[in-house]
């Protein structure tokens, strides 16, 4: 699989993470697996191949809201796959689509007919009438500027809170962070959970095992897998495959295992 992102500019770059396109390869037989990995956003995703397949599941239909997750996803790969999308910053995706995120975190996959104020079924006509990956990316900047005019921004107290929890790789507890940004637990429970659509406590969980992640592809040697765990803030190795698990579905030792073979199997494509 190929994937090309690209970070937009202007008032965009603070609300996007990339715009993306996924192309499938025939340089192997079969359906491969790419992990998607919750990050506290949210996406949307465009199909202009074969009916996709996540986690196992066939999803036909020309465009789907992914919404916020606490578990990483599994996309088939095969030679036909083609997917143009947009990834949010945490607390964004629901204020350009104009819902509330914590109704796209409990739906997973949204099919795009199902939400009430965005059409991207005549977004995704559009798009397919585009010829190539420059211009479909052209058309979508336009509408998602045009959607930026019309948002509402995510409180600036939601930022700070997420940045706090980034700057410490999510090892800070909520009453840690409640105190560091002079407000309530409770205040910040309700904040997150209508811009982010996940708690304080989720969200930090989806960090730290982000940051274990990284640790883990650098990881060497015999004890690399233990020294990941410290680094990444946990007392002991048992709480570490405890969440790493929870979140990847993997053990540590499993998803170093997936990420040598990701590398063999799919050069072209993103380090998962």
């Amino acid at each position: 699989m190929t994937l090309h992102q690209l970070r937009p500019r202007g008032p965009l770059r603070h609300v996007v993470q990339s715009l993306w396109w996924a192309k499938g390869s025939a340089a192997g037989p079969g359906e491969g697996v790419e992990l998607l990995h919750p990050d506290g956003g949210l996406g949307v995703v465009f199909n202009f191949g074969t009916p996709l397949r996540r986690d196992a599941r066939r999803h036909p239909g020309p465009a789907w809201v992914d919404g916020p997750s606490l578990r990483t996803a599994r996309l088939g790969v095969t030679a036909d796959l083609e997917l143009l999308g947009v990834r949010f910053l945490p607390g964004w995706g629901g204020a350009l689509l104009g819902e509330p995120p914590e109704r796209l975190a409990e739906a997973g996959l949204l099919p795009a007919q199902a939400l009430r104020h965005r059409a991207l079924d005549a977004l995704h006509e559009r798009l397919q009438a585009a010829e190539g990956f420059a211009a479909r990316v052209a058309l979508l900047e336009r509408d998602l500027l045009a959607w930026l005019r019309h948002s509402e921004a995510p409180s600036p107290l939601l930022g700070a809170a997420l940045e706090w929890q980034r700057r410490r790789q999510g090892q800070g507890s909520v009453a840690e962070l409640a105190e560091a940004l002079a407000v309530g637990p409770r205040r910040l429970q309700r904040l997150f959970r209508r811009q982010l659509g996940l708690s304080p406590k989720q969200y930090a969980r989806v960090v730290r095992v982000a940051q274990g992640r990284a640790l883990i592809k650098r990881a060497e040697g015999p004890g690399a897998l233990t020294e990941a765990a410290y680094a990444a803030g946990y007392c002991d190795q048992a709480h570490f495959v405890h969440d790493f698990t929870a979140v990847t579905g993997l053990t540590p030792g499993d998803y170093r295992r997936h990420v040598g073979r990701h590398e063999a199997s799919f050069p072209g494509s993103r380090k998962d």
